[in-house]
């Protein structure tokens, strides 16, 4: 057991090294990265296009105030409150299209590595790819959005048991999580991967990852101050580092899968 553990580990090494997949977790990051701000754009626009501006103001702006630097809500408060206003169709539709069009080109930067790592060879038409990519970040936009909604359940709805609630929220918010996963190992690759092996060990190990880096980003941006040219630059960068992170456990747990898969294929 322990002799196939070791294997397993020194062939997710290889991956790494033969499939240059730190590399290509930077490029993800770096597509990723600018479809955030409009993610967060488009949310606040639908809800005020949807006549719920109070849900911003009366439970958002006030967790922002609380968590935030003075600095920090001030910006963000301002930001807010303008895409909130006349103007919320265009940083609605505007946003989407950037937002589709920046998590997919982060999906479209994860198939050359899952092709490798799953030894699958590149049929697929560039126009095919594109649509796969784009449809796929859908779905992550829908999941993202979905797991927000439950955040702010916590503080829309009140039940008589809070902490069981919250329990709730969290469990669902991390079947999101693998849903995403699921759909990018599915549908991304070259080669479709069984639908049985949709919750593996890797995707939970990337799931557990996603939690602890979002924690601790959160953690840090209740406590950086914005005053400073050099605050908001870090927080920028560390955002980046953030998202780069979440790359490699993608990838790494993508590895894991695929090296775990070959141990089990090859004793049968």
């Amino acid at each position: 057991m322990r002799a196939d553990l070791r294997r397993v580990l020194n062939n997710v090494w290889k991956d790494f090294g033969d499939y240059d997949l730190l590399t290509y977790s930077s490029a993800i990051a770096f597509q990723i990265l600018y479809a955030v701000v409009p993610l967060v754009l488009v949310g606040l626009g639908g809800l005020s296009a949807l006549g719920q501006r109070s849900v911003y103001t009366d439970h958002i702006a006030p967790t922002l105030k609380r968590d935030l630097s003075h600095d920090g809500y001030a910006i963000a408060n301002r930001t807010a409150l303008h895409v909130l206003g006349p103007g919320r169709v265009w940083w609605i539709s505007a946003g989407l299209v950037v937002t589709i069009w920046g998590v997919g080109a982060g999906l479209r930067a994860t198939m050359k590595p899952l092709n490798g790592i799953y030894g699958a060879r590149e049929h697929r038409s560039y126009c095919r790819r594109l649509v796969t990519s784009l449809l796929g970040g859908v779905v992550v936009i829908v999941c993202l959005y979905a797991a927000i909604l439950l955040e702010l359940a916590g503080r829309l709805v009140h039940l008589g048991d809070p902490w069981l609630f919250d329990v709730a929220r969290w469990l669902l918010t991390f079947l999101l999580l693998l849903v995403v996963i699921a759909a990018m190992i599915r549908f991304v690759p070259a080669k479709k991967r069984p639908v049985e092996w949709v919750v593996t060990v890797g995707s939970l190990i990337t799931a557990i990852c996603w939690l602890i880096g979002t924690l601790g980003f959160g953690v840090y941006i209740r406590t950086v101050s914005y005053s400073s040219f050099y605050g908001a630059l870090a927080a920028v960068v560390l955002l980046l580092v953030y998202l780069h992170v979440a790359a490699i456990a993608f990838l790494l747990g993508v590895s894991i899968d695929a090296q775990l898969r070959r141990e089990i294929e090859a004793r049968t």
